[in-house]
């Protein structure tokens, strides 16, 4: 395996492994010759603006280069044993370099620190110690050694794209922005340069400039995946949701519609009202081979709950169940169970929804929304005294002391018991001030002064 294998092996998988978020670099950037070469260089050095190398030093980089063509670590150990406080600088770039090669990024970061220290104004040691930083995650670091490096002379495009990936990572935007464009001068085909750039513009809310922009490079490359994607999201960004759904119609034709894609254009069929194409899409997004969390089924379930679907919600549940019964985390039991406790009260199966409510309050004493769930049950059977008992213990979780409040509230209202009313719906407001609240509030005070008038 040669240098330039070795390399690539290493950042591809780097790429694959990594926990950085998306917008990632893609696989064509690590790979691309032009990294390579920005990275690589050769193992020479340019002796009017590097460190020199003694003519014995010439010779142990000769030395070493024939040895990291297949025998990298044989020539790490022989450099290793070379390198002491006094020898140049350009023995321990070439090792920090091998380092990399071998993921070794804490050496590789020590040995080009150890360069710059021997030789302040090493261009290529900020730039490939920028690359360790950014390899590591560490984007403030990374931008600092870049920046460095441009100040020093470079000027190549990969380095203008590391640099903005690392701002854009920072949430420094127009910073990001200003070093993709640059990036775009000096290497115009770079779609990481120009899918950087993209993202800039959408972050801070330029969606017309963006979609320009994308509908460019859409003419020359028709079956860019990347941008038909980053399309969809500056069509939502310009709310125009039918486009949006139009766009990513265009990536299933292509044969690249993932799961999460799948759901994603459930969601918007959703948004437009199209119920029957929302529906169609949840269902291929369970029906994948490729699973999503658990949770994202759970969000779709109660999206068809909200508008009413309550017979495509139970079958979606039973779905949910046959496909991850096993891997329930407690937080799924709990959500799932009051989901079909929701549908069968919906549906007018009071029993067997307050069945499912109360094994699970056994279950989870603390479960806020399943005792509100069973207050409203037990308030619309008119069976006010278990309301209260239910509404009394929700109001002492706090994350749902003030839905409890309001509710509770609402049905002191129905009983017209207004002094009782008041006096929660002022402890919500206290707690939460809400607009709607208000407005009930002054309608109940409004009632109460009437009926001390009469």
């Amino acid at each position: 395996m040669n240098r330039f294998t070795c390399l690539l092996f290493f950042t591809f998988n780097l790429s694959l492994i990594g926990t950085a978020p998306v917008p990632e670099l893609t696989k064509d950037f690590w790979n691309s010759p032009e990294f390579v070469r920005s990275f690589m260089g050769d193992y020479g050095f340019r002796t009017d603006i590097e460190p020199k190398v003694t003519s014995i030093e010439q010779s142990v980089l000769r030395e070493v280069v024939a040895k990291a063509e297949n025998q990298i670590d044989e020539a790490i150990k022989y450099l290793e044993e070379k390198i002491d406080t006094k020898s140049s600088a350009a023995l321990d770039f070439a090792l920090a370099t091998m380092y990399y090669q071998k993921g070794r990024l804490l050496k590789s970061a020590e040995s080009y620190e150890i360069a710059i220290k021997k030789f302040p104004s090493f261009l290529r040691a900020y730039k490939n110690l920028g690359f360790v930083k950014l390899s590591q995650g560490n984007y403030q670091q990374a931008s600092v050694r870049f920046s460095k490096s441009i100040s020093l002379g470079e000027g190549d495009g990969v380095t203008y794209v590391a640099l903005g990936y690392c701002y854009y990572m920072q949430g420094q935007y127009v910073s990001a922005e200003n070093a993709y464009r640059m990036a775009i001068l000096l290497s115009p085909e770079s779609r990481d340069a120009l899918n950087g750039l993209v993202n800039c513009l959408n972050e801070t809310d330029r969606f017309s400039e963006a979609l320009a922009l994308l509908d460019e490079i859409l003419i020359k490359e028709p079956e860019n995946i990347l941008c038909h994607r980053a399309r969809v999201a500056t069509l939502q960004g310009l709310g125009r949701e039918k486009d949006a759904a139009v766009a990513l119609e265009t990536i299933k034709r292509f044969g690249k519609l993932g799961t999460e894609d799948t759901a994603r254009l459930g969601d918007m069929y959703h948004n437009l009202g199209l119920y029957d194409l929302s529906l169609k899409n949840y269902e291929k997004a369970i029906d994948s081979t490729n699973n999503l969390p658990i949770s994202k089924y759970i969000r779709i379930a109660s999206i068809l709950i909200g508008r009413g679907s309550y017979e495509d919600c139970f079958s979606y549940l039973g779905k949910i169940d046959k496909k991850f019964s096993s891997s329930y985390s407690v937080q799924n039991e709990k959500e799932l169970l009051i989901l079909k406790a929701e549908v069968l009260l919906a549906s007018g199966k009071t029993s067997e929804s307050t069945k499912i409510l109360r094994s699970l309050i056994e279950k989870y004493p603390l479960e806020g929304k399943a005792l509100i769930l069973l207050a409203n049950t037990a308030w619309n059977e008119k069976d006010y005294e278990v309301a209260k008992l239910y509404f009394d213990r929700a109001s002492k979780i706090k994350e749902w002391e003030v839905e409890s409040l309001i509710e509770h509230g609402r049905m002191l209202v129905e009983i017209r018991k207004y002094e009782d009313a008041v006096i929660l719906l002022e402890k919500a407001q206290l707690i939460e001030p809400q607009p709607r609240v208000k407005r009930f509030l002054e309608s109940i005070r409004n009632l109460l002064i009437a009926s001390n008038i009469q």
